[in-house]
């Protein structure tokens, strides 16, 4: 499956990169592109992937836009507010996922095993985790370089193609406001929402990185 960005949204930012925003917002699931009488919306959206299993999940940056005044929500933070975007990128990776495997009942036993020592040790439980012990089987979601060479192998059906956000550089350091690994949402760091080059070195080598 193909979600690279269309000729409309590359429109869109294109635009970002020409006009900078009057402000920038976050909120965990978008970001928010604001100019006072529109918006641009880069919004973490889940698609159906091709792959061999009864269901899975790719996780896109859609990039739209809206008139109109945005009102912050009660969980919405203001990122920045007008700062020049010294250099824009695409961020687009490969996705595939591995056969479903079932557990035998031995491999079920032991991971609830496992999990309650934890929870004995811990002294608390953790309710994710106990769910996630009781599963009756795996499989993977892989993200890599689209130009990797594991992508050579994986067959054209099952092969996911997705522009997944855009990296900004602000003040000489970098926004990073694609979804990482597949997982739901825009994260950022502990200490703000900029990153250093050199924090973004790791990531980078699974992501290709194209400049607007």
């Amino acid at each position: 499956m193909d979600y690279t960005y269309t000729n409309l949204e590359l429109t869109y930012i294109r635009y970002l990169k020409a006009n900078p925003p009057h402000k920038i917002w976050w909120d965990f699931v978008s970001y928010i592109l604001d100019y006072g009488d529109f918006y641009f919306k880069l919004e973490c959206v889940s698609e159906v992937a091709d792959n061999q299993n009864d269901s899975n999940e790719a996780l896109i940056g859609q990039f739209t836009k809206h008139y109109g005044t945005f009102v912050p929500g009660a969980h919405t933070e203001l990122v920045c507010t007008n700062k020049k975007i010294e250099e824009l990128y695409i961020v687009r990776v490969f996705v595939y996922f591995t056969l479903y495997r079932a557990f035998t009942k031995t491999e079920q036993l032991l991971n609830q095993l496992k999990q309650k020592i934890k929870t004995l040790l811990k002294g608390k439980k953790d309710p994710m985790a106990d769910i996630i012990s009781r599963t009756k089987g795996v499989h993977q979601e892989i993200t890599c370089h689209p130009k990797a060479e594991e992508v050579r192998h994986i067959e054209s059906k099952y092969a996911n193609l997705i522009d997944c956000g855009l990296l900004s550089q602000i003040d000489g350091k970098y926004l990073k406001a694609f979804v990482q690994s597949n997982s739901y949402g825009f994260h950022m760091p502990e200490d703000g929402y900029f990153y250093d080059l050199e924090l973004l070195n790791d990531i980078a080598k699974n992501y290709e990185v194209l400049k607007v």
